[in-house]
């Protein structure tokens, strides 16, 4: 019979979009924003709020705008565009929207019992550019801080994907002195892949709907959890 070890040591595992379902929690958070402040959530609201938001994210991965900026710029440009005028501030709005987002932990199926299983081959630890708040919350909620080894994120950090910074930080924190054995797997092909790329580890691209075909950012591409496990598994 043969025996398995681990093709890579250390995985650096993303968190919206790769164990964590971002959409739902995103919904879920929006509506309970909504009722507390008397706002009447509907569809179209939704997509104006998902297309600002996605926005503004891709600037803040850029370091166009900071942390706390971006706290409240979201909802100003939200509430701006969709013509709507509340009592509260928005940065007030976006700390009852993240109180909400904090405890919408919903992981995609498959996804703990997937972390899991890698857990037997490797360390696991989360690496995620959200907002410190929001992924404390989601990271206990959804019960991962009880089978991974850590988790780094980038308001804590001071830095974020795609930076080599960001990865130079955890390598210091992990003593990880030999990249080869360092794996990234994400969703994003800006922020995972290229964040990969630019700290010079192996990149797996997260991709079960088919839409990314090939990247030269990629070294993987899988198209399932167990995609991951197999080539993570490495028989001797």
């Amino acid at each position: 019979m043969n025996k398995i070890n681990a093709r890579y040591t250390t995985v650096l595992l993303d968190a919206d979009g790769t164990v964590y379902d971002f959409h739902k929690a995103e919904k879920t958070a929006l509506k309970q924003t909504f009722d507390n402040i008397g706002i009447g959530w509907t569809e179209e609201l939704n997509k104006l709020y998902l297309e600002e938001n996605k926005i503004i994210w891709r600037e803040f991965e850029q370091n166009l705008i900071s942390a706390n900026d971006f706290k409240a710029e979201r909802f100003r440009r939200f509430f701006e565009r969709a013509g709507l005028t509340v009592q509260l501030s928005p940065r007030q709005v976006n700390d009852i929207y993240i109180s909400c987002f904090s405890e919408c932990g919903f992981l995609f199926d498959g996804a703990f019992d997937f972390v899991k299983s890698l857990k037997k081959y490797c360390r696991v630890y989360i690496a995620t550019n959200g907002l410190a708040a929001a992924q404390k919350g989601r990271y206990k909620n959804s019960g991962l801080d009880k089978i991974t080894d850590g988790i780094f994120i980038s308001e804590v950090m001071g830095l974020r994907k795609p930076s080599s910074d960001y990865f130079d930080y955890i390598f210091g924190k992990l003593n990880i002195r030999d990249k080869s054995e360092v794996i990234i797997i994400g969703d994003s092909l800006t922020s995972d892949m290229q964040g990969g790329k630019n700290a010079g580890i192996t990149t797996c691209l997260y991709n079960p709907d088919y839409s990314i075909k090939d990247s030269i950012l990629c070294d993987y591409i899988a198209r399932s959890y167990d995609d991951i496990l197999k080539f993570q598994q490495k028989k001797i």
